[in-house]
Order: C-alpha cells, then structure tokens, then sequence
C-alpha cells in the first residue's frame, strides 16, 4: 500500500481554497459545498468542511528553502518560523495556513 491522501476539517472552506490558490498556486481537482480535492505531487489534500479546524502540519521538500519561503510570503503567507538550519540535518521554515493547517518548507541539508 502507498500512503495518498489525507483529510483535513477546515471552518471556512472557501477561505482555506482561496488561500491555497493564492499562496501556493495550487488549484483543486474538486470542490463542492462540504470538501476541496487538492493535489501535491504526488500526493492529494482533502479539505473538509468542518465546525472544527484540525491541527495539522504539512511538510514539503523543498531543493531551495529560502527562495520558496520568500515566495510563498510574497504571495501572502504569515511567517511562524523563518528558514533555519536544524539539528536534523535540514534547512525548515514554518508559515501559518488556513484553519490550524501549518505549512513547513524543508530542504534537506547535504
């Protein structure tokens, strides 16, 4: 089995859409009144409506960290953490997504 999707609840389900458009120039395969289909790579988001927002974080590899993080903060992301090497061997920035979503850039350091 190969690990393909994940669902995330989301208060404001246009909003969430909106933001993932404008910030990370991704567009989703599906919406509809109670969910939005977003494909990365790979690997798919399902946004849920919801009257709760669920806590996640969702990491992306990244093979330039600073210049991925000033554009995605250009295009209107919140900075939480700016682009620092960590002591797992990767260079990881943090930025505030919809909801209670946490967007993590990392790059991995050789």
């Amino acid at each position: 089995m190969t690990l393909n999707h994940v669902h995330i609840s989301v208060c404001d389900l246009e909003a969430a859409i909106q933001w993932i458009r404008e910030v990370w120039l991704a567009e989703p395969t599906f919406t509809s009144g109670r969910m939005a289909v977003v494909p990365f790579g790979p690997f798919t988001v399902i946004l849920d409506r919801s009257d709760r927002d669920s806590l996640a974080t969702l990491g992306f590899l990244s093979a330039d960290c600073d210049a991925d993080y000033n554009n995605v903060v250009r295009r209107g992301a919140v900075p939480l953490e700016p682009p620092t090497n960590r002591d797992w061997g990767a260079r990881a920035a943090y930025l505030r997504g919809p909801g209670a979503i946490t967007f993590e850039i990392e790059e991995t350091m050789t």
